[in-house]
């Protein structure tokens, strides 16, 4: 088996929690990232996950600056800008990129480069914290839960579409008016587990087809069957199938 680590979150976390505060009088503070600290984090957490996995390979997967999702909708993750980011947060994730087996494909999140490696070859197990990897049909550690993860098709099939009803206010998009994961959930229990049902329940919310399109889309990781590794080309966007 090989690991294919989220090192857009394992270097954050690291980089954040390296950072110190110091009060050097009443009123002067300032705060330091020690980027060494910061290096042994990310290699116990790689440690700790390959341990879990059961294998001593692995790779680093890492966001594009830019993203197709960008392209669909300009406000993605929009929400994030005037969030501060870690402290030496560029020069760790250049330099863990270097040591640690770094990999990177243009116009794609690292959720997507983790997806098409995934489901292309069943002998790699996705790495994250990130809850959206449920909608992937893949073997799936995630080490901030701890819990091993074996998702059919079919369960991954039927998240994405919870997913597109309740939207992800962490990646700054929402969803179906109103509707949350549980209700969703309740919803498609229902209803059933197919595009219209997704579309009906939207409509029900003087919403259209196309934002749940939309939301879909911003919802979906890609997969080996969307994406051509040679030329680093999306093949197309998500369509509903049923």
């Amino acid at each position: 088996m090989t690991a294919i680590i989220d090192g857009d979150m394992v270097v954050y976390r690291a980089a954040f929690g390296s950072e110190t505060e110091i009060r050097w009088e009443d009123d002067i503070f300032t705060l330091h990232m020690n980027i060494n600290e910061a290096h042994q984090k990310v290699d116990e957490a790689i440690e700790k996950i390959l341990k879990k996995v059961g294998t001593t390979e692995y790779q680093m997967a890492f966001s594009d600056s830019h993203t197709f999702r960008h392209e669909l909708e300009p406000n993605y993750k929009a929400n994030r800008k005037d969030k501060r980011k870690p402290l030496g947060l560029k020069a760790l994730i250049g330099e863990v990129f270097d040591q640690h087996n770094g990999i990177k494909f243009p116009n794609l999140e690292a959720d997507d480069l983790i997806g098409i490696v995934c489901t292309e070859n069943k002998d790699y197990v996705a790495c994250s914290g990130d809850k959206d990897f449920g909608t992937l049909p893949c073997k799936w550690y995630n080490f901030l839960r701890d819990e091993m993860h074996d998702t059919s098709e079919e369960d991954a099939n039927k998240w994405h579409l919870i997913q597109t009803l309740a939207g992800d206010s962490v990646d700054g998009y929402s969803g179906c008016k109103g509707i949350g994961v549980i209700t969703a959930r309740k919803l498609l229990d229902k209803k059933g587990y197919n595009w219209q049902s997704v579309v009906d329940i939207y409509e029900s919310k003087d919403m259209t087809e196309a934002d749940a399109l939309l939301t879909a889309r911003l919802a979906y990781i890609l997969r080996i069957t969307d994406y051509d590794i040679p030329t680093h080309t999306l093949k197309d966007l998500w369509i509903p199938t049923t």
